[in-house]
């Protein structure tokens, strides 16, 4: 079983981060909110420290709430979007704390494990349903980390079943320690805003156009019914003069 697969509202360009000196005007309607969870321990922090920094965490440690904003330009640099990355605590002292997060989102990245098959049992357990409560329109990327273990506890069949009956977009495996897929995972989850983004300002666009021609025919026939009540108009003061006489 391949242990990546994407649906077609995944696929697109590539990106690139960019350096705050190199930065251009940032597109205002380009800004995205992407929320990543999972159990304490899965490797959410050194994911996105990974990505962001380019270097993996020589320690560990817990987060509470992290958040990183990243600007990226696509292959075509036509755009540049504004990506607004949320780190959060998978300890369910944080429970109340996390769910705040959600409001916004435009993805969640779903993480569990790969050296550890509980936080992959925890996603139908536990994480899908507190995301389908909070947000059940967001879109879910399931991304199985520490790829790089030598013994991996968790086979990639059951992990695409997960993503299948999570109604997930994606499923991939990565590892934040040898950057493997990492890109791959970031350009898929931006590829699943931006084209969502797209499709809602096509259909704002067709929206448009069908109230504008609604209104210029509404516009015609209240033209004609005006012209219409003046014709009734004059007879009746026509069939009224005669009336008098």
């Amino acid at each position: 079983m391949d242990p990546f697969f994407v649906e077609p509202i995944a696929r697109g360009g590539k990106y690139r981060l960019l350096e705050q000196s190199e930065l251009p005007t940032p597109d205002p309607d380009l800004q995205f909110k992407i929320v990543i969870v999972g159990d304490s321990g899965c490797g959410k922090t050194s994911l996105l420290s990974s990505y962001i920094r380019g270097s993996f965490p020589s320690e560990y440690e817990p987060t509470i709430f992290e958040n990183h904003r990243a600007f990226l330009q696509d292959s075509s640099q036509q755009h540049i979007l504004t990506v607004d990355l949320w780190d959060t605590a998978g300890q369910e002292d944080y429970e109340r704390l996390r769910r705040l997060s959600y409001q916004d989102s435009n993805l969640i990245i779903l993480a569990y494990s790969l050296a550890a098959k509980d936080s992959l049992l925890n996603i139908p357990e536990v994480w899908a349903p507190e995301i389908l409560g909070f947000c059940d329109k967001t879109p879910i990327v399931l991304v199985g980390l520490k790829a790089d273990v030598s013994k991996k506890e968790v086979h990639p069949e059951q992990a695409h079943n997960v993503a299948k009956s999570i109604g997930a977009v994606a499923h991939i495996e990565c590892s934040a320690k040898q950057m493997y897929n990492v890109d791959q995972l970031f350009n898929a989850c931006v590829n699943v805003v931006y084209n969502q983004h797209q499709a809602a300002a096509r259909e704002a666009a067709r929206d448009s156009k069908r109230f504008s021609k609604g209104h210029f025919r509404i516009a015609s026939n209240s033209n004609n019914l005006a012209a219409v009540g003046s014709e009734i108009s004059k007879e009746s003061r026509s069939d009224s003069c005669c009336t008098i006489m």
